[in-house]
């Protein structure tokens, strides 16, 4: 075994373990130049010796306290925005329910009306149909009775009789019209009474014209037969309706007025 100066050996096994030392550090041995490590972070403080955080300090809690205040405000308009909102949208839904419920009962009055106009017409109709037929029948007794110029003046829509007719027709918002055939009967009976008294007689709405006096008409009552006596009778029981001629006469006052110009016995 070779002789190993104690000295040397000293000084070389310090330069191993350093040489060691800055591989272990450096993580390589070729490196001829080592790079001093970067000092590591401190460690966590223990105990009660670090700072104290934000939400624990006077500043911290008086924002936390804005922050809360400034939510809570934004939380109350918000709630104020709905409620406005709704009371928005209840107030148009208000709205148009009363719009609705005002159509409706428009629509129900308007139904109601139309009913009843159509029941109102149909009543006149009615009204009126029934006229006619009062009418037509008041015509048929006065011929049946025999007096026919009143007849003819009454379907013609002249005269006395036909006013009650007349006022009830414009009350239903109509007019008398002439009933059928009454011009011929017209025609007839005006030929009939200018051919037995022997002058033109006109019937027509201010009544029987151109009969002349109940004496004058003696003769022809007296030789006409029982036909011409109605005939005449009926004419002189209507007369004139104008202001300032002669009236019709009654059939007993022309009896009486024929009797005093004929012989005794005749009648």
């Amino acid at each position: 075994m070779p002789h190993i100066n104690p000295s040397v050996t000293g000084s070389t096994l310090n330069r191993i373990l350093e040489e060691r030392q800055r591989v272990t550090t450096s993580g390589t041995t070729t490196s001829t130049t080592t790079t001093a490590p970067s000092p590591l972070p401190p460690p966590p403080p223990s105990g009660g010796g670090g700072p104290t955080p934000f939400t624990q300090t006077r500043a911290g809690v008086v924002f936390g306290a804005e922050q809360d205040r400034q939510s809570l405000l934004i939380q109350r308009q918000n709630a104020e925005a709905l409620a406005r909102q709704q009371q928005r949208d209840a107030l148009i839904r208000q709205q148009q329910e009363q719009v609705f419920q005002r159509q409706q009962l428009q629509r129900r009055i308007t139904e109601e009306r139309q009913i009843q106009a159509e029941t109102r017409e149909r009543e006149r109709q009615a009204n009126i149909s029934q006229l006619r037929v009062e009418r037509q029948s008041t015509f048929a007794q006065l011929l049946q009775s025999g007096d026919q110029a009143r007849a003819v003046m009454f379907a013609l829509g002249f005269g006395p009789e036909n006013d009650t007719f007349d006022v009830r027709a414009r009350s239903l918002g109509t007019t008398i019209r002439e009933l059928k055939g009454a011009r011929q009967l017209e025609t007839t009976t005006e030929a009939a009474l200018s051919r037995v008294l022997g002058q033109s007689v006109d019937i027509g709405r201010e009544g029987v014209r151109g009969l002349g006096t109940a004496i004058g008409a003696a003769r022809s009552f007296v030789q006409g037969g029982a036909d011409v006596q109605q005939l005449l009778t009926s004419a002189f029981g209507v007369g004139s309706l104008r202001e300032g001629e002669r009236p019709g006469i009654s059939q007993a006052r022309l009896a009486e007025l024929i009797q005093s110009v004929v012989p005794t016995g005749v009648l």
